[in-house]
């Protein structure tokens, strides 16, 4: 496997991961379960929208 195809399926698995993570973040937060857990939860979603994000910015 080349070394583009191995980022683009990390790119795309970091956007999905990231979206579940800031939706189950963020309907954690609405049900105000635990705030810790739920803005841990959308924080670590964002960073990881974020890094497939930069992996899909041309380089």
């Amino acid at each position: 496997m080349e070394d583009k195809e191995m980022g683009f399926y990390l790119m795309v698995a970091s956007m999905l991961l990231g979206l579940l993570a800031l939706k189950i973040g963020f309907s954690q937060f609405k049900e105000k379960k635990d705030k810790f857990l739920s803005i841990l939860t959308s924080l670590a979603g964002t960073a990881l929208v974020l890094v497939a994000v930069w992996l899909g910015w041309p380089k």
